[in-house]
């Protein structure tokens, strides 16, 4: 029963943070942004990290810092991609694109040699071809001699794929780690994303939000890490098949709040891939 919980709290928490973004990033830049989540991660996660897990050395620790580090700088790549898509995109579509990281990572998998089972290979397919349906759109302007409209990457479907890809690697990353706790991961991943940028973001004069702005970007924050800790403690309860499933339901919720609250209205092809997309998103984590 807690499984369930957490795994729909992270579900409910990854939503929100998606929502709240879209709101705050066509206000706010996005380097104001992602330095207050990095900051916060690091000042929510710095001393229960220690607490557990102690100063990590040895070899194979510094070995696992790195990859942690590596999954941070990633990370960064992900939230710069998915809050520029955001911003010009319906929270409908690019949330269910980037929540493809699962099909990503399980192609990675397959490049390194593991066999995917016949549900894994069909959430894949699944997911492949709603993310082609999803992606696309006609182009409003009428092109040729015959009047037709082109095809064309949805807005922000580009960007939500890059983030999808770079969670891939993220993930990847992260399960390579042995020597600590998703506490010390977090905290070094998040040092890693803040050494990046600090300085952009003081290059670009976005160190500090607007105070009209300030109590939404430590919300999106909070949520973002409310999210990674409902997600970790729903994966180490387990079972991880039905944890995994209930935080893929990110893209159904955030479908329903693109839907519902901000009026979007998909063509019926997308809306088509968005349920393909969602079904095996969900395929996938169940197989996993």
């Amino acid at each position: 029963m807690m499984t369930i919980v957490l795994g729909l709290t992270a579900a409910c928490a990854y939503s929100l943070y998606g929502f709240g973004s879209q709101r705050l990033v066509r206000g706010v830049s996005w380097k104001t942004l992602i330095a207050a989540m990095f900051a916060t991660g690091f000042v929510v996660f710095v001393v229960p990290a220690l607490v557990v897990d102690g100063l990590p050395l040895g070899r194979d620790g510094l070995n696992d810092l790195g990859l942690a580090a590596l999954g941070g700088l990633l990370y960064t790549a992900a939230t710069v991609s998915f809050l520029l898509a955001l911003r010009v995109g319906k929270l409908s579509l690019v949330t269910v694109l980037a929540c493809l990281d699962g099909a990503f990572a399980a192609i990675i998998s397959v490049a390194m040699g593991e066999r995917p089972g016949a549900l894994a290979a069909a959430g894949l397919v699944c997911a492949a071809a709603g993310g082609l349906l999803a992606a696309v759109e006609r182009g409003r302007e009428k092109v040729g001699s015959d009047g037709r409209r082109r095809w064309r990457l949805a807005a922000g479907a580009g960007l939500a794929l890059v983030t999808s890809l770079a969670m891939a690697g993220v993930f990847v990353a992260y399960g390579a780690i042995d020597a600590f706790s998703p506490l010390t991961t977090v905290t070094v991943a998040s040092a890693a994303g803040l050494a990046v940028m600090l300085p952009i973001a003081a290059a670009g004069r976005a160190l500090l939000p607007p105070r009209d702005r300030a109590a939404g970007v430590v919300g999106v924050s909070l949520l973002d890490m409310l999210g990674f800790l409902a997600g970790s403690a729903a994966l180490a309860l387990g079972p991880v098949s039905v944890a995994s499933v209930l935080q893929a339901q990110t893209a159904t919720l955030s479908t329903v709040l693109g839907v519902m609250l901000l009026r979007e209205r998909p063509a019926w092809w997308q809306s088509v891939g968005i349920v393909a997309t969602i079904a095996g998103v969900s395929m996938l984590a169940w197989a996993m």
